[in-house]
């Protein structure tokens, strides 16, 4: 855990707790499903999330931060779209503290310029400012660093507003803004605020020592007191400022130093200084730091560096080529190559980094569907007909060498980011491949891990959201197979970082979460998501508490895996809930607590357990933490992993006094007699006094057991 929530003295506006509802059982049919199980079934449940590497592959650049606020007519939030809460109680906005070793991360890769200057001379005069700039120029991490200079790092706070009200209408919320923190506000394409509305925000932002600074398009001039003017980096900068972060990062030598002290790491960003960095087609900041990022992940050499800089365009273009595959000559035996040809570059572009063996095997799915649609029966397998190379022409990264001896061979495409282009270029042009295309991703996805046909369908949503939705997301959540239901959520992971489409794939995500059952089930997939848990922490959490309801839910590890999620940066919130579940008169949420408490207590924060940091600091009562550990202590699904949660903090404690005094205090108001005394005194006598022999506080445990013993 790198950082906890901040306290502040006012607590920020909760959503209040779904109202209980009984277990639903799932309907004995579906209407929309299949009835198909996949093999996933037996196997134990792991809850997913596309890959970093995956999801740079189609364009994108993952982000730690919210999107523009949704602000003005039409606009639309998570919150508008679940409507959380009711009348006082629905939130309207929220407020969350950035964590300080990702805001310290952007300042040390900041591409200097005069922006951050000029904001803080800004803010000294008044403690609001608008920042101004294209969207993807760097505003926004410019803001950030002048932030920092104004509070420190882990005093920053991103404030995004929810509905369609105009600012001035948040201004009487008195819990708006947090006391001595920086707030960074990302504006979408709306009315920018007026300066009446600015000057009131300061006087709040003045008595509560705190600093605003809006982030959105270019001013009209009618905001000149508050105006400060974004001057964009230069690209290049920030493309090398990233590589040499993340190649440092990584840690690994990336030459062939006898004794390697990462000298090879500045060597290799001065050579792209010199001979790559010119070929940089970056429209964005983003695009910089993305193309920096597959630099560093496969450190390319001369002959492919040119590649990987590609911009869009170019690979659109290059996959129009890929895709007119049909030799010169007509004939059967002809346009049959040219379809092989077109199915193996779909098929290795979508499972780009898989075993051959899945790109073989979606190869001939594809072809069976593109045959079906255009009423040919369809081919026998070939053996030894085509070569790889043949089919595949230039888009392999190189050719590979004999490899591990027992590993499969992996698909490694030259350009990653040719996955978009050719999936671009094969729905816009080959208008009767669409439906054989979705149909191919259906009988894809149970076939092995569904990352990468969830993908291919998420980037598919931006074509045309609708027929998507229609023929696989629905299809796919509403299904008794797992990895049809992961599918779907893994594909609205993708989906959501499209700024534009994120408002309709929340709304169908929405439309899930108040269907009890399996579209219930792929919402909580959903929310689990990286995207989605760090994106909308909050809501995230309402969601999964109301699923915690669901019988559905006893053996998932959706929740616990997302409330662990959502725990690193929103503790206390995260903490806020818990504590009431174990009073819930339903079994499931009861057991529910004890299983996502087992997750939160591995996390640490600056070398404690972060639930004990939490006691220490008074975000948690000692008897409010104690109040979550009797169900996870008895149950026989928990017990063992609680146990062993007090052996390892009782560990930790034996060198530290201040932990120890919490610890013991938190002991105090667990270990108050039946069942969990006869337990607790079993794991010290038979495994504690083992493993620690020597630590001391294992006798004020036992002091403890024997008083309260006497008392009974």
């Amino acid at each position: 855990m790198t950082t906890v929530e901040q306290p502040s003295s006012t607590e920020q506006p909760q959503p209040e707790p779904p109202e209980p509802q009984p277990p639903v059982a799932e309907p004995a049919e579906d209407p929309e499903d299949t009835g198909e199980t996949d093999a996933a079934e037996d196997t134990e449940d792991e809850v997913r999330s596309l890959p970093a590497n995956m999801i740079r592959s189609y364009g994108i650049l993952d982000s730690d931060f919210f999107g523009p606020a949704a602000i003005g007519a039409g606009a639309t939030s998570i919150g508008a779209v679940l409507n959380v809460g009711a009348g006082q109680a629905r939130r309207r906005f929220i407020n969350q503290p950035l964590d300080g070793a990702v805001v310290l991360e952007r300042i040390h890769t900041y591409a200097a310029t005069s922006t951050p200057d000029r904001l803080v001379e800004r803010l000294a005069s008044r403690p609001v400012a608008y920042l101004s700039g294209p969207a993807g120029s760097g505003r926004f991490t410019a803001a950030l660093v002048g932030l920092a200079r104004t509070h420190a790092p882990d005093r920053i706070t991103q404030l995004q507003l929810v509905g369609d009200e105009p600012i001035h209408a948040f201004l009487a919320d008195r819990d708006l803004l947090r006391p001595e923190y920086g707030h960074v506000v990302e504006l979408s394409r709306t009315p920018e605020p007026e300066p009446s509305e600015l000057a009131q925000l300061s006087n709040l932002a003045r008595a509560a020592r705190a600093a605003v600074v809006f982030v959105g398009p270019a001013s009209s001039g009618q905001l000149v007191e508050y105006h400060v003017e974004h001057a964009r980096p230069d690209p290049q900068e920030v493309f090398l400022a990233w590589l040499e972060r993340w190649l440092r990062d990584q840690g690994r030598c990336i030459d062939a130093c006898p004794a390697c002290e990462q000298g090879c790491v500045r060597s290799y960003v001065e050579h792209c200084r010199a001979e790559h960095v010119r070929h940089l087609s970056a429209n964005t900041m983003t695009d910089a730091v993305r193309f920096a990022q597959q630099f560093a992940d496969l450190v390319p050499d001369d002959n492919v560096a040119a590649d990987l800089l590609a911009d869009r365009a170019t690979l659109r273009g290059k996959a129009m080529g890929l895709l007119d595959a049909a030799p010169a000559r007509d004939g059967f035996h002809h346009r049959r190559l040219a379809q092989h040809r077109r199915a193996a570059r779909l098929a290795f572009a979508v499972f780009n980094g898989y075993p051959l063996t899945r790109v073989f095997e979606a190869t001939g799915a594809l072809i069976r569907r593109l045959d079906e649609a255009a009423g040919r029966d369809p081919a026998g397998p070939t053996v030894l007909e085509h070569s790889l190379d043949e089919l595949l022409g230039d888009i392999r990264a190189s050719a590979q060498g004999a490899g591990t001896v027992g590993a499969a061979r992996i698909a490694e495409l030259r350009q990653p980011e040719l996955v978009r282009g050719l999936l671009d270029v094969a729905w816009h042009e080959y208008d009767t491949a669409r439906q054989p295309l979705l149909d191919w991703l259906d009988d894809l996805v149970v076939t092995g891990d569904a990352r990468p046909v969830a993908a291919a369908a998420g980037l598919l949503c931006e074509y045309d959201f609708d027929q998507i939705r229609r023929n696989l997301l629905e299809t796919w959540a509403a299904s008794k197979s797992r990895s049809r239901r992961e599918a779907a959520a893994l594909a609205c992971e993708l989906a959501v970082h499209n700024s534009q489409l994120a408002p309709r794939v929340l709304g169908c995500v929405a439309g899930w979460v108040g269907q009890p059952g399996n579209r219930r089930d792929t919402a909580v997939r959903t929310y689990a998501t990286n995207t989605f848990r760090r994106r909308y922490p909050l809501d995230a959490l309402l969601v999964l508490e109301r699923a915690a309801f669901d019988d559905m839910q006893r053996t998932s590890n959706a929740i616990p895996v997302g409330v662990r999620g959502i725990y690193t940066t929103n503790g206390a919130a995260v903490m806020r809930r818990l504590v009431r579940w174990p009073e819930s008169p339903f079994a499931n949420v009861r057991s529910m607590a004890g299983r996502c408490l087992v997750q939160l207590a591995e996390v640490d924060s600056n070398a404690w357990p972060a639930l004990l940091r939490q006691t220490d600091k008074g975000e948690l009562s000692a008897a409010d933490h104690a109040g979550l550990w009797p169900g996870a202590l008895l149950n026989p699904a928990t017990a063992r992993q609680a146990w062993s949660v007090f052996e390892r903090w009782i560990g930790l404690a034996a060198t530290d006094q201040d932990l120890a005094a919490v610890l013991c205090d938190l002991l105090s108001h667990v270990l108050r007699g039946g069942p969990i005394n006869v337990r607790a005194r079993f794991y010290l006598r038979h495994f504690w006094r083992r493993s620690m022999p020597g630590n001391p506080l294992l006798d004020t445990i036992d002091d403890m057991l024997e008083g309260r013993h006497h008392e009974h």
